[in-house]
């Protein structure tokens, strides 16, 4: 039975167009566009020293941020039931590196129930790989568009759909030509259909 696992944040999810006036108003600091980043700390240039301890429990658990996020795509709630319409017997689990906290569990799967079509399940992976929770799931293709995250599964052989955004341009030239993984760039969730029917079908 085929087994394809879609992150969340950057993938279908618009979580740093949500979270930036947050952040800005917040603790009076510019985002920084001129380097590739991923998190919202990189965004910000905080450093580990510098980082306000308690912006995450402001942003998920008293803004409940993960609740009201846009989407990427206007349309792509349609991503799940078009690839559970053309791979036959799919079943399509999220996987996310989000936390456990009780909030955060009830606005992700309130978030998926209302803008996606349709999916088996939902995981928070925070404390492993996504890598050795695919490999342990069964899952064979990842739709993500973190760096570490697919490197990780390429390197174990999990095959990635690559979303493109801007800290993940140069991924594919840091995985070694004998991995067994391989990844497939897309730009939208049209070709993350067709790259998942190339590698599940």
């Amino acid at each position: 039975m085929p087994k394809i696992g879609i992150d969340l944040d950057g993938t279908v999810a618009d979580y740093l167009k949500n979270a930036i006036p947050f952040v800005k108003e917040a603790y009076g600091v510019d985002p920084d566009f001129s380097k590739p980043a991923y998190s919202i700390e990189e965004v910000f240039g905080f450093t580990p020293e510098t980082r306000p301890k308690d912006i995450r429990t402001r942003l998920y658990v008293e803004k409940r941020l993960f609740r009201h996020l846009q989407k990427l795509e206007e349309d792509n709630n349609q991503l799940t039931s078009v690839l559970a319409s053309e791979i036959p017997d799919l079943k399509i689990y999220f996987v996310t590196a989000r936390d456990s906290h009780p909030i955060t569990l009830e606005d992700t799967r309130h978030w998926l129930n209302n803008n996606t079509d349709c999916f088996n399940d939902v995981f928070h992976v925070h404390q492993i790989t996504k890598a050795d929770f695919c490999i342990a799931a069964g899952i064979s293709v990842l739709i993500e568009d973190e760096v570490k995250q697919a490197l990780k599964a390429v390197e174990k052989g999990i095959h990635v759909i690559c979303m493109d955004q801007p800290w993940n341009r140069d991924v594919e030239q840091t995985v070694p030509p004998t991995s067994p993984g391989k990844i497939i760039r897309v730009s939208g969730w049209r070709e993350a259909v067709s790259a998942a029917k190339e590698f599940l079908l």
